[in-house]
């Protein structure tokens, strides 16, 4: 008894099995959870992650949300802004967990300026001040060198503040409670001061666009794809109860997909958010086909018992084949080291599993069950197949040479895409968080920070004379780098306090070479910094190890990479080597996320290409049609990444990897379309009768199911991250270049290939 037979025959129990095992593996959807966290996306094994990972033990990251105030009259310094600051001071207690905040109306004077104005804040109370005070408030803080690099805009239209908040533990459920708490105040603050833009932005507030713009995405484009592909399946098929019973089949693949995730412990994130969709499709995919099969079936006459179970036949290998080399495409992602990237491609392999195993088990029971008093006729496919079969019979040279000529043109535009990375393409362009990013670069020139951290060697190590001197040789090296826009470190406040000691004498701006003067200096700041906002730690609390942050603007992830290399060879030769010099934050590794990650998906895919060919040559059981196999299997991406190049050009780590995973995908339809032309050259049939019978055969199928495939993977332009949408526009006219390949440009081919064989083999004859 083959296994076409054995599915239909033993079907009930199989669906009974399936749905016993769906049951088991579901409930683990309820242990599923959401990653929001930005750092999810970097590669694990970078060789600074174990730096910046020491570093925060450290320093732990600062609870705080940034507060921006722009005046659209370009003067930040009138009543309604200043009084909304205020507002800010006077009900930061609306949020929870709130320590203190930092702004213009709790900044302090300089000491040079406190004794010229006499006081020690820049605003004095906002009831008294007269419109002369404003101007003057104006020209005070514009002419402060620190707020300007900190808080203030060269031009006086923008003002940030800080808000500190100290949450009682590090769960995710209590940083986005007290993100969400900020954004309330944030929407109270707009609603009483309406010609003031205010704006928020922090770490835990990137977490919440990110949070909230996954559930958006799950609860709104999963529903849009559910439905869209309903009404098309239905169309196509012109039968809603074949159309649900794909559905069923599809929505049981992602319920087993999430449930094992959700078993397996892992959180969805910001890539593998987008897995349960993919699967969605995949599983359709194969549904249609047999579907498609059968009532072809039924249509010549056979019943329902023997039509099942000859597309069954039919359709065995090839769905077996396009679920093996879609597997590999996505496990190929393996080879990335960024858990977005490598759990995207798990989740979807598991999903491609489950949507093969139900779509065998169930799908046969679910169409049995479908009465058949009106057998459908699917609309319109049938004669635009017959058409297409026409033309490539009759045109077939002339489309092989000119999509010949096509692709070779877009192939040679490749070249002109560049790898790049934005780490903010995953939120909203609309969010608060890009609109604060383009400011601070624009306005403040201070939206990237590099953080290095100096490590003494020695408990108290910070106060030893010759530590704080390297540290002032590095500092003032890199405030003469043209592309630091700001440096802070510990050695500009010793000195700031330092002057401050001496009567303001600027001639006492010099390091102190009292130990115990710079050890209570130290201590000082120490107190201060836990109640001002402002302030944040430069040294660790056992005064052994400095951070030095570097303040930049408007640099690309290039230029990034390159300063970090000038700075990092500086120190390598002119620190003693005694002294540690660590990375410390995350900035670079974002950066090096083109280099790392894009050759990590070379080798997967190098590896997953190689497979998928080895498969089909094994599983087509024919060395010259598994080679022709990868003409349609490796154009798609590259004529569509081709035409990305020439219009767009830019490509994150995170499309290319659509590369690999995009011939997993589009492996499907030419699987199906080689196999029934192998099948009719089996047969006896000449090159062209073959075609027409592939076509025939497959062509309704591979057209609907690219249509449903198109559909799901288009509805994700309406996704809230910019980086879904970009997938849209990249996945989608792949997909519908691998068909219109497997339409018009496959079939040629083979065609030409044989009939060449055939006559060198009468020839050699």
């Amino acid at each position: 008894m083959d296994l076409a037979r054995t599915l239909v025959e033993r079907r009930t129990l199989l669906a009974v099995l399936t749905i016993v095992v769906s049951v088991i593996v579901g409930w683990g959807v309820t242990k599923t959870s959401i990653d929001p966290r930005s750092d999810a996306i970097l590669p694990e094994d970078d060789p600074y992650a174990a730096q910046v990972e020491a570093v925060e033990a450290d320093f732990p990251r600062s609870r705080s949300a940034l507060f921006t105030f722009i005046a659209p009259d370009g003067d930040i310094f009138n009543r309604e802004a200043l009084t909304a600051m205020e507002a800010l001071h006077d009900r930061f207690g609306e949020v929870q967990s709130a320590v203190a905040v930092g702004s213009l109306v709790n900044y302090r004077l300089n000491a040079v300026d406190e004794t010229l104005y006499g006081r020690q804040y820049l605003l004095p109370p906002l009831d008294s001040l007269s419109d002369a005070d404003l101007a003057q408030v104006r020209d005070i803080a514009l002419a402060d060198e620190d707020l300007v690099k900190t808080q203030l805009a060269k031009d006086g239209d923008m003002a940030l503040a800080i808000f500190k908040y100290r949450p009682s533990g590090e769960g995710l459920t209590e940083r986005l409670e007290i993100a969400r708490s900020v954004v309330a105040l944030r929407d109270r603050l707009r609603g009483d001061y309406p010609n003031v833009e205010i704006y928020v932005l922090g770490n835990d507030l990137f977490e919440l666009d990110s949070y909230n713009a996954q559930i958006k995405d799950r609860n709104n484009l999963a529903p849009l794809v559910a439905l869209a592909t309903t009404l098309l399946l239905w169309l196509c098929l012109n039968s809603l109860v074949y159309a649900l019973c794909t559905l069923v089949v599809s929505f049981l693949g992602i319920f087993l997909t999430i449930g094992t995730v959700g078993w397996s412990g892992f959180a969805f994130n910001q890539i593998s958010n987008m897995g349960p969709l993919v699967v969605l499709t995949i599983a359709m995919a194969h549904g249609i086909h047999i579907i498609s099969i059968y009532l072809q079936g039924l249509h010549e006459g056979l019943t329902k018992l023997e039509a099942l179970e000859q597309s069954l036949r039919l359709n065995l290998q090839p769905v077996t084949l396009a679920t093996v080399t879609t597997a590999m495409g996505f496990l190929s992602l393996n080879y990335c080291s960024s858990a977005g990237i490598y759990g995207f491609g798990n989740a979807v392999a598991m999903g491609v599993f489950w949507a093969y195993l139900v779509t065998l088990t169930l799908l046969p029971a679910l169409i049995m069950w479908v009465p058949t008093r009106r057998i459908p006729r699917p609309l319109g496919v049938r004669g635009m197949i017959r058409r297409v079969s026409d033309l490539v019979t009759q045109k077939g040279n002339a489309l092989f040479w000119g999509l010949s000529v096509v692709i070779v043109l877009c192939l040679a535009l490749l070249p002109l895409n560049k790898v790049d990375f934005d780490r903010f393409e995953f939120i909203d362009k609309d969010s608060d968080f890009h609109r604060v990013i383009t400011a601070l670069a624009e306005k403040i020139g201070n939206d990237q920070s590099l953080v290095y951290a100096i490590d003494s060697g020695q408990y108290y190590g910070i106060a030893d004379p010759e530590f704080m001197s390297e540290v002032e040789r590095f500092a003032d090296w890199l405030e003469e780098q043209p592309d630091v826009s700001v440096v802070n470190s510990y050695v500009g406040m010793l000195k700031t306090l330092n002057e401050a000691e001496n009567d303001n004498d600027p001639a006492w701006h010099i390091l102190p070479d009292d130990n115990l003067q710079v050890i209570d200096y130290l201590v000082g700041y120490q107190l201060v910094q836990e109640i001002e906002p402002h302030l944040e730690p430069i040294f660790d609390p056992e005064y052994t190890t400095v951070r030095v942050v570097v303040g930049t603007s408007n640099l690309s992830n290039a230029q990034l990479l390159k300063l970090n290399k000038r700075i990092e060879a500086w120190h390598a030769n002119n620190i003693n080597s005694d002294y540690r010099v660590l990375h410390g934050s995350n900035t670079i590794l974002y950066a090096r996320l083109n280099d790392t990650i894009s050759r990590q998906l070379l080798e997967g895919f190098t590896v997953s290409f190689l497979l998928i060919t080895l498969t089909m040559l094994v599983g087509l059981r024919s060395v010259r049609y598994g080679l022709i196999s990868i003409a349609p299997n490796l154009l798609p991406p590259a004529v569509v990444f081709g035409v990305w190049g020439l219009f767009v050009g830019q490509l994150s780590p995170y499309i290319l990897m659509l590369f690999s995973i995009s011939i997993g995908l589009v492996v499907d339809d030419s699987v199906h379309v080689l196999s029934k032309y192998m099948a009719a050259r089996k047969a006896g049939e000449k090159p062209d009768e073959a075609v027409r019978y592939s076509l025939d055969k497959a062509g309704s199928a591979i057209t609907i199911t690219t249509a449903a495939l198109a559909m799901g993977t288009f509805i994700l332009v309406f996704s809230n991250t910019y980086y879904y949408q970009n997938v849209a526009l990249m996945l989608t006219p792949i997909i519908v270049v691998a068909l219109l390949l497997d339409l018009l440009f496959l079939p040629p081919l083979l065609v030409k290939l044989d009939k060449f064989l055939d006559r060198h083999r009468k020839v050699s004859a």
